[in-house]
């Protein structure tokens, strides 16, 4: 009866052992996945604000319409409002040609953040330069310890020729 309880009691945490595993595997792929979905909620992020400048310069256009055509006349009649109008066109071009220019970077910034960051943690498993100088007293010491053994065996060898001759000098007795 005990023993049927704990066989009962030994497949039940199998089993939950098994559920166990399933929900941790399913747990990390879903975390290896929330590192892609930030990246790509990040792109998307640098993609709308892109967008919101270019929206901004369009609304900013319409409040204040540059239509050269418009101005054909200005140019003859007020030289200088004409060429301060073409001023401020091409400063818009080029404010939104740099802010392009900055969303790029940010993300080439990103990029590289995140590779320093991974290159950090390669080194940081790196061994440093005292396993260098221990590996360098290791060698030194078992070099040490090789030529003292082929001393000993050197001294064994001729100790055991004394022995041999010894024995022949009492077996000639």
């Amino acid at each position: 009866s005990q023993y049927k309880d704990r066989c009962t009691d030994i497949l039940q945490l199998k089993n939950r052992i098994g559920q166990l595993k399933r929900e941790h595997a399913l747990a990390k792929q879903q975390a290896s996945a929330i590192h892609d979905l930030k990246s790509h909620a990040y792109h998307l992020h640098q993609e709308l604000l892109h967008e919101k400048t270019k929206v901004k310069a369009l609304e900013d256009e319409l409040t204040n319409p540059m239509n050269v055509h418009r101005w054909r006349k200005l140019e003859g009649s007020d030289p200088a409002t004409f060429e301060m109008i073409q001023k401020v066109k091409i400063l818009q071009k080029r404010l939104i040609s740099k802010t392009e220019e900055v969303l790029q970077k940010d993300m080439l910034i990103q990029e590289k953040e995140k590779l320093y960051v991974q290159l950090k943690n390669l080194l940081a498993r790196q061994p440093g330069p005292e396993v260098a100088e221990q590996l360098q007293v290791y060698a030194e010491t078992l070099k040490e310890k090789t030529r003292h053994m082929h001393e000993m065996t050197g001294e064994l060898s001729a100790y055991q020729g004394q022995v041999n001759s010894l024995k022949d000098d009492s077996e000639r007795l």
